[in-house]
């Protein structure tokens, strides 16, 4: 039986890795690795670790993984690491593809929805606000979260990540950059503002996408709808609802009042799961699956 190693068993995302490796009964040996053990042979080595711990371990694992899926942004815009959402893009992932990363949380979302709509139609900018979930900070920022002394208590908090020279934060350069990498469109503009909101659960994008030709809002709907793994049925959601559910939920969608070659949407989906620890399972089920 193949061995799966898990790393950073006692994080957020580590702790529902677990979960999902045993929701999904993958038919492989799961072993825990805390986030500085030192690393035995496995088949598939998942570090559910910050990106200098995943460093360390990429490093120690060389000779001892035959794949490494990092669920950190340490590898996430290196040249020959594939990013990857089994549901768009496991097609970049080969035999020799040691080391492979699971992206952002807030940009899956928006991949999920785009990614259906750029067979049809040439799309050329994206704007994004989102509305980050207090999880998708962590631990620590779930324990800071308990205290009536937070900045993040009946509060909107307009930075995510570091403030960057140039403006922007952390977060949305990842916003900008990876959305590029999984949709394979190096010159789609992204216009990300990240938004921290005291919701527990579930990351929200509110997107106004621009393509180069007009949009059919007839069709619109149904062509999301056929991505799998997203949900978009014609009712509104809100992170409350979507809470531990596998997919991505799109609503609310509408051409721009004026310009027809502009598309309103609403995306919200479970960071935890989708955003992260379901992904980092699918990408391991489908290495089991096709490259052993």
């Amino acid at each position: 039986m193949k061995k799966i190693g898990v790393f950073g068993v006692n994080g957020v995302v580590g702790r529902l890795v677990l979960k999902e490796l045993e929701r999904a009964e993958v038919k492989a040996e799961v072993q825990h690795f805390g986030r500085e053990d030192l690393p035995t042979p496995v088949d598939i080595a998942i570090l559910c670790t910050d990106d200098k711990i995943s460093e360390t371990l990429a490093s120690q694992l060389k000779d001892k993984a035959k794949f490494v899926i990092d669920m950190s942004a340490r590898f996430r815009l290196d040249k020959d690491v594939p990013l990857v959402i089994p549901e768009i893009n496991a097609n970049t992932i080969t035999k020799d593809s040691w080391l492979i990363a699971s992206p952002n949380c807030t940009i899956t979302g928006l991949v999920m929805a785009l990614n259906p709509l750029k067979a049809k139609y040439n799309l050329q900018e994206v704007f994004m606000c989102s509305y980050q979930a207090i999880s998708g900070g962590g631990k620590k920022l779930l324990e800071d979260f308990e205290q009536e002394s937070s900045l993040y208590k009946a509060n909107c908090v307009p930075q995510i990540g570091s403030l960057q020279e140039n403006g922007y934060t952390s977060e949305e350069l990842k916003c900008i950059n990876e959305t590029r990498k999984i949709l394979a469109l190096p010159n789609i503009k992204v216009r990300p503002h990240t938004v921290r909101v005291p919701a527990l659960v579930g990351h929200s994008l509110g997107v106004s996408l621009r393509a180069k030709e007009n949009f059919d809002i007839k069709e619109i709907p149904a062509l999301i709808a056929s991505q799998k793994g997203v949900v978009c049925d014609g009712k509104i959601y809100t992170p409350k609802e979507i809470a531990g559910k596998d997919e991505v939920f799109v609503s609310r969608i509408h051409l721009d009042s004026e310009d027809k070659n502009m598309l309103h949407m609403w995306i919200t989906f479970d960071n935890l799961l989708k955003g992260a620890a379901l992904n980092g399972r699918q990408i391991a089920q489908y290495l089991l699956e096709k490259m052993f």
